[in-house]
């Protein structure tokens, strides 16, 4: 038995045996056109619905849908579902704003993504020290341990520095919880709690020493908070990269995006996106400027950082966590 259709949706997105999504208007099958693939991806872009954007009412997806619901992989398979949401639905059931809905319209959603959105990497092996920021309790000091185990499993054999570790954090346990992070790959942490005293430990560092920075966990919306952060920033001429967790309000993510990227950050990590349903303030965040690098895969510390790029966060829109 098909899906049934959602009243007052005329055109409905369909998905082909091999995860393509589809409207009326798309042709499916061997005769459809097909999209350009950028060289080093294997992931098939997803097309968006053309025409007319349609609001539905709320964010919410119908409960009887489950949380497999947006599994195109499932549907493809056989999967009944009582609905056949659009792209668009999905994009407005992750609370991505309308404007940004509206641009990724049109076309294939991972083209989309890529025009609206910057991808690129976060080397360590850099002159300057790499600080990272966001939001108390936001992953920002596990994202440091995986961007260190990456390294350092990355260069073993190799005659190269290991990664020289500070933390800024003196909430109680901060400090405990990074040194056994970074423990396996011998790396000491050094704590500081004043950007005189940062500079004093920077000094320390061996020449061509990568140098990272766990900042304190800062409130965007107060001047203090943000002031103390950009001191230690200031302070050694580091380069600010925000760490923000998936699954925040998009209107609240979209307000850290803007202060990190007006106080100088470039980049950008996703954390959580394992364990996160919506997705969209990750994605309204980075659209203030930010060049998204890494998402959160798991837990782990050694393999738990993927890299992103626009086919991979577009599947990663249409498909829950398993």
């Amino acid at each position: 038995m098909a899906p049934e259709t959602e009243p007052g949706h005329a055109e409905q997105a369909s998905v082909d045996p091999q995860g393509r999504i589809s409207t009326p208007s798309t042709p499916a099958g061997p005769d459809a056109p097909q999209p350009v693939v950028k060289a080093g991806t294997d992931h098939t872009p997803v097309p968006v619905q053309d025409g007319a954007v349609r609001a539905r009412q709320g964010n919410s997806m119908p409960e009887r849908m489950g949380q497999r619901a947006l599994n195109t992989e499932a549907y493809a398979a056989g999967v009944e579902l009582p609905i056949r949401p659009t792209v668009e639905d999905v994009l407005r059931w992750h609370a991505i704003p309308q404007a940004l809905v509206a641009a990724l319209s049109g076309g294939y959603l991972a083209n989309g993504l890529d025009e609206l959105l910057s991808f690129g990497t976060l080397p360590i092996d850099r002159p300057a020290p790499l600080a990272f920021g966001g939001p108390s309790g936001g992953g920002k000091t596990l994202a440091l341990a995986k961007i260190v185990a990456r390294y350092v499993m990355a260069n073993q054999g190799k005659d190269v520095p290991l990664p020289y570790v500070v933390i800024c954090d003196q909430n109680p346990g901060d400090f405990e919880k990074l040194a056994a992070l970074v423990k396996p790959f011998r790396i000491p942490v050094i704590q500081v709690g004043t950007p005189d005293a940062l500079v004093d430990a920077v000094s320390q560092r061996r020449k061509g020493q990568p140098l990272l920075l766990d900042l304190p966990g800062v409130c965007v919306y107060s001047p203090v908070s943000m002031a103390r952060m950009m001191r230690m920033v200031e302070s050694i001429g580091a380069e600010l990269t925000l760490v923000l967790p998936a699954g925040l309000d998009a209107e609240e993510s979209a307000d850290i995006g803007a202060a990190f990227a007006q106080s100088g950050a470039l980049t950008m990590i996703a954390s959580r996106m394992d364990q996160a349903g919506r997705i969209g303030g990750i994605i309204t965040a980075a659209a203030c400027g930010l060049t998204l690098t890494y998402g959160g895969c798991s837990s782990a510390v050694v393999g738990g950082l993927a890299t992103l790029n626009a086919p991979m966060l577009a599947r990663r829109l249409l498909t829950l966590p398993a």
